[in-house]
């Protein structure tokens, strides 16, 4: 399980490398073409999605990396089992929205396939894909985390230690 662990985490730091630098080229193609008056149409559309998918890369990374925003104050004043609850709920509202967007996603996909871009003849549904792989990530890790919760770890912070009494 370790393994499959790291190789998930491997890959969403190259898919994250990959989407950040095509975007970046993307964005720079757009610049320099209309700076010599030649713009290419499919530039801005191009970044766009990119820019779509590097953001569901991203939040695969923080949800497994626990960097996401948090807002600890009122869970922090609750004794340690309240706190437990908290996170145990937390995570299921995670699951919940996890879900919806597996229930969803792929049927967006679908109902975009054959719809093309404007610049490009590429299907509309690719800016739908990451949605579902990002949805089965959630799902596993906050899964993991209502574990580590249940077992008495802290969660929300890397190296988070125990919950105290």
């Amino acid at each position: 399980m370790e393994a499959l662990s790291r190789a998930l985490e491997k890959a969403l730091r190259w898919a994250a490398v990959l989407l950040l630098t095509a975007l970046l080229a993307s964005v720079v193609i757009g610049v320099l073409s209309r700076l010599v008056n030649q713009p290419v149409a499919w530039s801005d559309e191009t970044a766009q999605y990119l820019l779509v998918w590097t953001g569901f890369v991203g939040w695969m990374i923080a949800a497994r990396r626990r960097s996401h925003i948090r807002i600890n104050v009122f869970v922090d004043l609750l004794p340690a089992g309240a706190r437990v609850a908290a996170e145990v709920a937390i995570q299921a509202s995670v699951i919940v929205l996890a879900a919806a967007l597996l229930r969803f996603g792929w049927p967006l996909i679908g109902r975009n396939w054959d719809v093309e871009w404007v610049s490009l003849p590429l299907p509309s549904g690719l800016l739908y894909l990451p949605m579902p792989f990002a949805a089965a990530v959630l799902v596993g890790q906050a899964l993991l985390e209502i574990g580590q919760a249940l077992r008495g770890r802290a969660g929300g912070a890397p190296g988070a230690g125990r919950l105290p009494p």
